[in-house]
């Protein structure tokens, strides 16, 4: 499903044949393993030859943001990052303040793309965290990419905050699942497009401490993501109903979702960047 809206952008902003053009921003969001969604959306919009200028990320959406910023293709994505299961992403940790350590993440990313830093991306690119000791919402734009996605992603509760200098972070669904602010404020005028993949869950009887925390977050970021999505000229929900956020194995159907929903928000986006 596709919601787009008309926006007009104050005249200040367009003072110069730079930024009288808008750019292509996107905004993905966090949803675990729904986040494969994520790599359809851009290569069905790679197909019909545009190309996002400015990216945020949150989560599982921080993964593919910072990827594509640093340069990977949709299509070089997977096959670069490979399997994304929990083996591979966490183990067990003896840490008092989470169940689980996700450093396996940070690994995939530095083995994706090297020990690069947010700053040196190719595109403008923001990373959405949550400083767990004062609910602050922290936008990440340098710093080691890996140590940024791995924060971002890092469930409360479940996997042991990531500490970077004096905040304690955690998951950036926390404070904003679907980062429409944090793209928006990479630069104006631009097209915001959001991509977001949690809202239609299938809840089901939970048999584990890991499940009832899992739970638990995903409710509480439904309720706050319908007001984040208010900002963004385009809307796209790819249609994950048949899927939970931990199917890691329904990597390849998830894509296509993606893909099918980007095809057809494309028509919407070409408009407001045409007009």
């Amino acid at each position: 499903m596709v919601i787009w809206r008309w926006r007009l952008y104050h005249t200040a902003e367009m003072t110069t044949p730079r930024e009288s053009r808008p750019r292509l921003g996107l905004a993905l969001g966090g949803g675990a393993a729904l986040g494969w969604a994520h790599v359809g959306v851009l290569q069905a919009l790679h197909a019909e030859g545009m190309r996002p200028e400015l990216l945020a990320g949150t989560s599982a959406g921080a993964i593919v943001a910072a990827l594509y910023a640093f340069g990977l293709a949709p299509d070089d994505i997977v096959p670069r990052v490979g399997e994304l299961g929990w083996r591979r992403m966490s183990h067990f940790s003896m840490n008092s303040l989470g169940i689980l350590t996700n450093e396996g993440l940070e690994k995939v990313v530095e083995e994706a793309i090297g020990p690069a830093q947010l700053e040196d991306a190719e595109l403008p690119v923001a990373i959405v965290a949550a400083d767990i000791h004062t609910g602050e919402r922290i936008v990440l734009r340098s710093g080691p990419v890996g140590l940024a996605v791995r924060a971002s992603a890092c469930i409360p509760g479940i996997f042991v905050p990531v500490e970077q200098g004096e905040h304690l972070l955690v998951d950036g669904g926390v404070v904003e699942n679907v980062p429409v602010r944090a793209v928006r404020e990479l630069g104006l005028p631009q097209v915001t497009v959001a991509v977001a993949l949690m809202g239609r869950t299938d809840f089901r009887p939970v048999r584990t401490l890991v499940g009832v925390l899992a739970n638990a977050f995903e409710i509480a970021v439904d309720a706050a993501q319908d007001r984040e999505l208010e900002d963004a000229d385009v809307v796209i929900r790819p249609d994950l109903t048949e899927f939970r956020r931990w199917d890691t194995d329904a990597r390849d159907e998830i894509i296509e979702a993606g893909r099918r929903a980007g095809q057809e928000a494309v028509p919407e986006i070409a408009k407001l960047l045409d007009g």
